[in-house]
């Protein structure tokens, strides 16, 4: 979505303007960042969201779904 395309949403308070032009600035800072660093960090919270997992399941069996959802757990991304 586009900065121009929020801000144009009739039905869309100021408030979640604000809030999806805070998400939008985020993402364009994250497409920002050098390759090697964006690497080292999808190793990094993949790791921690493995680590989260319960006894019971296989790693290689993890989806990057799977991952997506328990490092998205506590962040409001709506």
């Amino acid at each position: 979505m586009s900065l121009l395309h929020i801000w144009t949403i009739p039905a869309c308070t100021v408030r979640e303007k604000l809030h999806r032009t805070a998400d939008w600035g985020l993402r364009w800072v994250a497409h920002l960042m050098p390759r090697r660093l964006a690497y080292w960090v999808l190793i990094d919270v993949g790791v921690k969201a493995i680590e989260q997992m319960p006894p019971t399941q296989v790693v290689p069996e993890v989806t990057f779904f799977d991952v997506l959802e328990r490092t998205g757990e506590g962040v409001n991304v709506s």
